[in-house]
């Protein structure tokens, strides 16, 4: 067992960078101390030429021969211009969120060299270890390699899916910055889907093999040693990473005094629930730390483990408390603004009454053009709001009241109207966007029909004998007279969606019939009417849940959810992959439309059932919070501090990297891939 030790001084060829901790005197998360590592560097030319010699037939002439690399990136092609800060904060992001760390080299040819040859040769120059990933890539020849440690935990799978999808693709278009940060992200990307157990789990492979001969005897010992150091590394963490906790789970419980005095418990009852949540793990963390103390001569697989429990755990506490930072400011300073704040809220209240009023009318010119199922949604939103107004109105008179009085309770009754004013506005906003799509529908209905139009012209053209195409033209032409019909009366939004389904129908009919070059002009000229319609009906589906969520059950919800997720996807695919991009589109407009029917169904069965209505979406005694309750706020900036700091370790790790390379677990071989570009 190996007691506690402090980090050990910096010493070696590179200096050692560090950053500072930060602290901080109210509730707060932990943050990793600074800390320093160390490594001697012993330059091996000779061991270079060495290699280079036996893998060159005699006479070839080598533009690059293999190299000992002293940095992440090397560019000896001259390539990367201004972005290799880009190329070093990728390989920089996966040393830290990872137990990998990126070599990219960039040569201008490996000429007569196989590129697995010179790749593990330029490898076992540079004592890469077991986690190290070397990136080669020959620019004139146009060829690239990935070189591995057989023993690494990425799967030759994992491997495969970082060159076929990440790297070849950005090679191809000469973006040789971008094939360095692809394979730095995909790595990243291939950790984070095995779960955190697989990325947290370091511990050693133990030798089974018997080594013969004083080489091999070599190479165990600077195994062990690094082994060691390694977890002498680890264990200083932990340490800081309790004592960081410790101070921060002390000086938030000091704030929550002073908070809980000046707001009363009531109001901070959120916060002492997030106070006790993390003294819980503190405590937890404090008793694995123990454990390992009185562990008896344990494996160094099994204290690599239990500390990184406590660092896990440590982490945990920095969550709980980052949760609830922004939320204690916020209540913190409407106490202190309180008089403003209810003076604010009634002059929110005032604008509001404008809106309602203006919103009956618009209702009642949608209700007299429309059909009635256009206005069902929003038809109540009106009165609604009014009464929501009103609700504002009596909070704010109340805490006006008791503003001398009873402070706290003058803060809750701010809280309470705030919630009706915002759940007023939704109402009024989804009045307001109603408005607009149906100001809109003529202008998509004619562009819709347009595009459609098109697709049934091709399908005479293309596919005049076809059974299912002519069904599927027949319900085209069918949904074209519906929607005409109801460019400014009717149900304009029904017309799109029915227009939207009949041509997804017909376009996937005609897809295998339609050259590639055709299809793609199609889809450009088809996506933006796409788009502009999936946005208006995730508009639609959103205000629609966002007013009546309490009604709406958990079928909707999904499809909705996934439609949203479609349409970014299909924004995101369109400058780059249009065909792609209007396929995902088709998708979500379906999707948001089964959403909407799905909503629109459950609120007539609530409807049926008589429920009572209520306001919902109160403030009370402070914010929601929770996995479910979004983002983070100042406390994501505690974690990006904590970030920064192992960062700086990380660089002063690898500034004196290869001492720890060449004393790390390596197989009798190494792996990877590659190919031509």
């Amino acid at each position: 067992m190996r007691p506690a030790t402090p980090a050990p001084p910096t010493t070696g060829t590179g200096p050692a960078r560090t950053s500072p901790a930060r602290t901080s005197p109210c509730w707060t998360s932990p943050t990793r101390a600074a800390r320093t590592t160390w490594s001697a560097r012993a330059l091996r030319a000779g061991a270079v030429a060495v290699a280079a010699g036996a893998l060159l037939a005699p006479g070839a002439a080598v533009a690059a021969p293999p190299l000992d690399l002293v940095d992440e990136v090397t560019d000896e092609a001259g390539v990367l211009d201004g972005r290799t800060d880009e190329v070093r904060a990728a390989v920089d992001a996966l040393a830290d969120r990872t137990p990998y760390q990126l070599f990219v080299v960039y040569v201008d040819t490996f000429d007569d060299l196989d590129p697995a040859a010179w790749a593990d040769a330029t490898a076992q120059a540079s004592d890469l270890g077991r986690d190290d990933v070397l990136l080669a890539v020959a620019v004139e020849s146009r060829r690239y390699q990935v070189s591995v440690d057989d023993a690494i935990g990425l799967t030759d799978a994992q491997l495969d899916r970082v060159q076929t999808d990440r790297i070849e693709p950005a090679l191809r278009e000469d973006d040789w910055a971008g094939a360095a940060v692809a394979a730095a992200e995909g790595y990243q990307a291939e950790v984070a889907g095995e779960g955190r157990a697989g990325r947290v789990l370091l511990g050693l492979l133990a030798a089974v093999v018997l080594l013969a001969g004083a080489a091999w005897a070599v190479v165990a010992w600077r195994r062990r040693r690094a082994a060691a150091e390694d977890l002498d590394e680890l264990e200083a963490r932990a340490g800081q990473a309790l004592v960081a906790a410790d101070d921060a789970v002390q000086a938030s419980a000091t704030e929550l005094g002073f908070a809980d005095a000046q707001l009363g418990p009531d109001a901070v009852g959120p916060f002492v629930a997030a106070l006790d949540e993390a003294r819980a793990l503190l405590t937890r963390a404090f008793e694995a730390r123990h454990a390992l103390d009185d562990g008896a001569d344990l494996p160094d697989a099994e204290q690599h483990a239990r500390l990184t429990q406590v660092l896990a755990l440590c982490d945990q506490v920095d969550d709980v408390l980052d949760a609830q930072t922004d939320a204690l400011a916020r209540l913190r300073d409407l106490h202190a603004r309180a008089p403003q704040v209810l003076d604010e809220l009634a002059a929110r209240a005032d604008a509001l009454d404008a809106r309602t009023a203006t919103a009956r009318t618009v209702l009642q010119r949608i209700a007299a053009a429309h059909a009635a199922s256009v206005v069902a949604p929003v038809a109540d939103h009106a009165g609604t709001a009014a009464a929501q107004v009103a609700h504002a109105r009596d909070a704010v008179a109340q805490g006006r009241a008791v503003l001398d009085a009873d402070r706290p309770a003058a803060v809750l009754r701010a809280g309470d109207a705030e919630g009706a004013l915002a759940g007023a506005a939704a109402l009024l906003d989804a009045v307001d966007h109603l408005a607009a799509d149906l100001a809109a529908a003529p202008a998509r209905i004619d562009a819709a029909v347009t595009s459609i139009s098109s697709d049934v012209d091709d399908a005479a053209r293309l596919a005049p004998t076809d059974p299912q195409v002519g069904a599927a033209v027949a319900d085209a032409r069918a949904a074209v007279a519906h929607a005409q019909a109801s460019r400014t009366a009717g149900d304009p939004p029904a017309a799109l969606h029915r227009l939207a389904d009949a041509e997804a129908r017909l376009d996937a009919l005609l897809a295998p019939a339609r050259a590639q070059a055709e299809a793609l002009a199609r889809a450009r000229e088809r996506l933006p009417v796409l788009l502009a319609q999936a946005d208006a009906s995730a508009r639609s589906a959103a205000d629609l849940l966002a007013t009546q969520r309490s009604a709406v059950g958990a079928g909707a919800r999904t499809r909705f959810a996934e439609g949203q997720r479609l349409l970014v996807e299909a924004h995101a695919a369109a400058p780059v992959d249009p065909v792609t991009a209007a396929a995902v589109a088709d998708r979500a407009v379906a999707l948001l439309a089964e959403a909407h029917r799905a909503a629109r169904a459950d609120l007539d069965a609530a409807r049926r059932a008589a429920a009572p209505t209520t306001f919902g979406g109160g403030w009370s005694t402070g914010s929601t919070w929770g996995g479910s309750g979004g983002g983070r706020s100042s406390g994501g900036s505690t974690r990006r501090s904590s970030g920064s700091s192992r960062r700086s370790t990380s660089t002063s790790r690898r500034s004196s990297s290869p001492a720890r390379r060449s004393s790390s677990s390596r197989s009798t071989g190494r792996r990877g891939g590659g190919g031509r570009f």
